[in-house]
Formats: structure tokens, sequence, C-alpha cells
């Protein structure tokens, strides 16, 4: 519970770890919480104001790290300098008390002070993250149609019943306990075994219903966030149905139902939501 480190990610895939073995955090801000932005317009008409408008501001994020052995102080020091580039993204994994999340940013400054040989050298990164969220490390995902086994040891086999082998989700809806601080977009994959005409993802009010033919092995991938629609990589937003919603897609706190449908073949559609849950701060 007392684990205070970081990982920090360049785009390329370079890592750089704050863990105390060769770095160790010495400074952090910006992590707990995002800034918040209330717009307002005077009353034309008697006192006050009126809130026209709110939002989470993009966050900045600031990581200092030292050297924690001198020794090492020309290597780590070289290494620093090359690692943080300007004009990259990064992610950055933050633990602290036992709880690790993850931002992305884009890196806006970078200081490696240039300090006195024989003392640990010491960075601080700074990061500006558009998307102002904390992100859980894992990406919950679930299919809708999914069979879940029940094979199982010790063997078990009921004299009347026989042996539960699977048990089938015909009521083609999931049901997600969100537990994260803001509701939270998720992503859908629907593949096929057989012919489906029209496939549709449904969340309480809304939906996403895409007017296509299906085949077996095709691979419908939908984005509501970001208002993409892929059939096998290719784009079909035009194939959207109008009346769809790519709004209403999101994973609120609380209970969440997401259900699938076709106009023909839904038994052979196999429907998986991916999500992050997403933090106020770490």
């Amino acid at each position: 519970m007392d684990e205070v480190s970081a990982r920090f990610v360049r785009a390329d895939g370079k890592e750089l770890v704050a863990d105390e073995t060769d770095w160790g955090l010495t400074g952090i801000d910006g992590a707990a919480a995002p800034g918040y932005q209330i717009y307002s317009s005077d009353n034309a008409v008697g006192d006050g104001s009126i809130i026209t408008g709110r939002r989470v501001a993009a966050r900045d994020l600031q990581l200092s790290a030292a050297v924690m052995d001198a020794g090492s102080n020309a290597v780590l020091r070289k290494a620093a300098l090359s690692f943080f580039r300007p004009k990259v993204r990064y992610k950055v994994y933050l633990t602290y008390m036992g709880v690790t999340r993850w931002i992305a940013g884009e890196l806006t400054a970078f200081k490696a002070p240039n300090a006195y040989i024989g003392e640990p050298q010491t960075f601080a990164a700074y990061f500006l993250c558009t998307e102002p969220y904390w992100q859980s490390v894992d990406d919950f995902g679930q299919d809708i149609a999914a069979i879940t086994p029940c094979w199982g040891f010790p063997y078990m086999d009921h004299p009347t019943f026989g042996v539960r082998v699977a048990v089938a989700n015909f009521a083609r809806e999931v049901v997600f306990n969100y537990d994260g601080d803001v509701p939270s977009y998720f992503k859908a994959t629907i593949t096929c075994d057989g012919p489906v005409t029209n496939p549709k993802l449904i969340m309480g009010g809304s939906y996403i219903r895409v007017i296509t033919e299906m085949q077996r092995g095709d691979v419908l991938s939908i984005d509501p966030q970001a208002a993409r629609v892929l059939m096998n990589g290719e784009n079909v937003l035009v194939r959207v149905d109008r009346a769809s919603n790519f709004a209403g897609m999101q994973m609120d706190v609380g209970e969440n139902r997401v259900s699938f449908s076709a106009d023909v073949g839904e038994n052979d559609m196999h429907v998986v939501i991916y999500y992050n849950k997403q933090y106020l701060g770490v």
C-alpha cells in the first residue's frame, strides 16, 4: 500500500521506470484531480448570472524523479535525456497507495538540471493530457453472447439432471456494474459464425444499427466515442442507420445493460464489449 512508482511508455514502446530501482519519484503534481471550468453569463435584467456551460479541462501532469545511486548518474542521465522527446505522445502509469492507473499525454517540457555531478541527478517531465481522466489498467471485455464453460474438478454428475457443461446467454444481454468515477465509452466487436443481416447494438434507449449483410468470419468494429464503424478494417460509417445514437453508448456509474439483435442471424453473432474504467485521480 505504500508503493509509489511511475512507468513512462513512449509511443514507440520504449519505457522508463521510476520504481526506486534506478530512478525514484520525488514529486507528483496534477494527478489528484483535473481542473473544472464553469462558464457563466450576466443576467440582462436583475442581479447575478446564469451558468452557460461546464467542462472538465485538460490535465497538466508533472512527475519528478531522482537517481537512486549517484554512481549511475552518467548512464541514467543520458538515458533520460534521450528518452523524453518533444512532439511525442506518452502513456504514464502511476502507482500510488496500491492503486495503478494510466493516462495519455503529450510531453510539453522536460528539465534535467545541470547540478553538482556528485549528487543524484534529477529530472522533471511535464505532460498535457487532453483526455483528463485516468484509466483502469485492465481493458474489461465480455461476450454478450457468451457460452460459459462449467466443467470443473472434481467431476460432478447429477443422476437426474446429468452434467452441466456450459451455460448460454440466450437473453443476449449483459449487465455491467461500472464503478468508475465518471462515465466511459465502450468499444464493441461483432463477429459472425454465419450470415447476419443488419446487426444492432442496444444500450438503454439508444442503439447503433448497421445496414449491411455479414457473412461467416466478418468482423464489425464499433467505436462510439470516435463515431467510427469498420467492417473487416474498412470504413462503413455510411451504412449506419440514421437514427443511431453514438453518444448514448456510454457506461454510466452503476448498472448498465447492453444487448444486441439483428433482422436475420442474431444466433450467429458474437458481441464483445471492451471498456476502461475512468477515474478523476490516483
